[in-house]
């Protein structure tokens, strides 16, 4: 009993001590700007234990992923494009990708698009409408006279012409990547060439891009390089052309120059 009694007593005694140091650590986390304390968290029962906690699962159904028909329509480009830009195709096969374009380029979501800056960006040259071969005869000349003569030719496909019309026996050539930028000149075509044995290299052809209006640009080219030889072309001979925006979003650049030959671009 007296036992008993002291343990009460004691306790009695010490109830407001304890109250008391809850009250000044309450009063010093509010005047520092701490997080309140929790009285029952200082006083945990048993059936509260410190490690306990509450798991809550959320079911999330998902939903099957439907291409829109601007996505269906690329889809169904790419897949008709041969495996190389420069490679030949067929004039049906050309038709059919042709009309394709037709279709997307009405489903066209950027407004001004010469000025957007969705224009700026690393692409990869997919497709170029160019010219059937069929109507004229082979010729090591007919590449160049496409460039200077011809409204279908662009940096890109001017870098990767002349890359590929290295030896190939003594290089290897890359994948070509168009980057277009903000500052003059913005456009850098750039073909990676491996010199077997050797180094690596660039044949790079860079060019001017100015806005002429909502959906015209204007290419000029400026510089090509081939395996670090450069030069400079002439002011007075250098080649440009008119491009026509027909369709940009996030991915897709889809342009045609003056004589209405399309490319295609694909973001990287």
């Amino acid at each position: 009993m007296k036992l008993s009694s002291s343990i009460t007593l004691g306790l009695a005694l010490a109830q407001p001590l304890i109250c008391a140091s809850f009250t000044s650590l309450r009063s010093y986390t509010f005047s520092h700007g701490l997080a309140p304390i929790n009285r029952n968290r200082l006083f945990m029962s048993d059936d509260q234990p410190s490690d306990s906690s509450v798991e809550t699962t959320v079911d999330i159904e998902s939903e099957p992923f439907e291409p829109t028909e601007s996505e269906s329509m690329v889809t169904s480009i790419i897949d008709q494009m041969p495996q190389s830009v420069l490679g030949e195709m067929s004039e049906e096969t050309r038709s059919t990708i042709n009309e394709s374009i037709l279709k997307l380029e009405a489903m066209n979501p950027t407004d001004m698009p010469a000025s957007s800056d969705l224009v700026n960006g690393v692409w990869s040259l997919k497709y170029s409408g160019g010219y059937s071969s069929e109507w004229s005869l082979p010729s090591p000349t007919r590449q160049l006279a496409l460039f200077l003569y011809s409204g279908g030719y662009s940096p890109g496909l001017f870098a990767l012409s002349l890359a590929e019309g290295l030896p190939e026996s003594l290089i290897e050539v890359g994948d070509l990547e168009i980057c277009i930028s903000r500052e003059q000149p913005r456009i850098e075509a750039v073909v990676p060439v491996k010199v077997l044995g050797g180094s690596d290299n660039n044949v790079v052809v860079t060019a001017q891009l100015e806005v002429l209006s909502d959906v015209r640009l204007k290419e000029t080219y400026e510089v090509v390089s081939i395996l670090d030889r450069t030069i400079d072309v002439p002011e007075q001979v250098r080649y440009s052309r008119d491009l026509y925006i027909t369709y940009l979003d996030d991915d897709i650049l889809v342009v045609r120059d003056g004589s209405g030959v399309p490319e295609i671009l694909v973001r990287k």
